[in-house]
């Protein structure tokens, strides 16, 4: 039988200030000792809720994921976050529910037989909790005006920013599957599965991942838009659990 979490707090996971600072005004500051990670409190929609702005990479992300299961052994991981869109004809504000996520990066041959696979593992994709996504799948069409611009698909996480159609495409054509590119949501993933802890994440894109790609838009759509839609979103998710 699986362990009753329902007494423990959701944590949600971003990797960047601009991403959380909607969502972080219904939450304290925690006074907990962390390592160098910002992490705020509370309640939200009557749900135990700990967030913790991760930092961007897979390092950074599995390090927070890691540090939030020791400490506050949550009832399940939300990953939320902007992502780069995997054509430039959709290149901003499509929402992706991670069906779930593989790291791209990771190319252990020989000792797997293809690209993508965790060794100690066996796994290449680390499955979302289907239960917690299509709950996070409800909360986000009940938000958005167009429905039509959420979509599932596996995240393709790796350490780098895509701003390359000829690298963008590659990607593609090795994992077919997947739906946008991040930095964080594979990661978080991993640990999540090696604790036995179900997960869900959301993301939305900034950009074609292409070489139109700029930092600055991307921020502002991250502050403009996408922290506001963050928050309505998770507060909706919360409310459903």
């Amino acid at each position: 039988m699986a362990p009753d979490r329902t007494d423990r707090p959701v944590a949600i996971l971003l990797a960047l200030d601009e991403e959380a600072r909607a969502l972080i005004q219904h939450l304290a500051r925690s006074t907990i000792s962390s390592p160098h990670l910002p992490v705020w409190e509370g309640v939200v929609e009557s749900k135990g809720v700990v967030l913790v702005v991760t930092g961007v990479g897979k390092v950074s992300a599995a390090m927070a994921a890691q540090f939030t299961c020791d400490v506050f052994a949550p009832r399940c991981f939300l990953s939320v976050g902007l992502a780069g869109a995997k054509d430039s004809e959709g290149q901003r504000g499509h929402l992706v529910v991670a069906s779930g996520a593989l790291q791209h990066d990771v190319d252990a041959r020989p000792f797997t037989d293809a690209k993508g696979v965790i060794p100690s593992l066996g796994k290449t994709v680390f499955a979302a909790d289907p239960t917690l996504s299509e709950k996070l799948r409800q909360a986000t069409e009940g938000v958005v005006d167009n429905q039509q611009l959420v979509l599932s698909g596996v995240v393709l996480t790796g350490d780098q920013i895509v701003t390359s159609r000829a690298v963008r495409d590659g990607l593609q054509a090795d994992f077919p599957d997947g739906a946008c590119f991040d930095m964080e949501t594979a990661a978080i993933a991993q640990v999540a599965h090696q604790n036995g802890i179900p997960w869900a994440a959301l993301r939305i894109t900034s950009d074609g991942a292409d070489e139109n790609f700029n930092l600055q838009e991307v921020l502002g759509f991250g502050v403009e838009t996408a922290a506001g839609l963050f928050d309505q979103i998770v507060r909706a998710f919360l409310k459903a659990l």
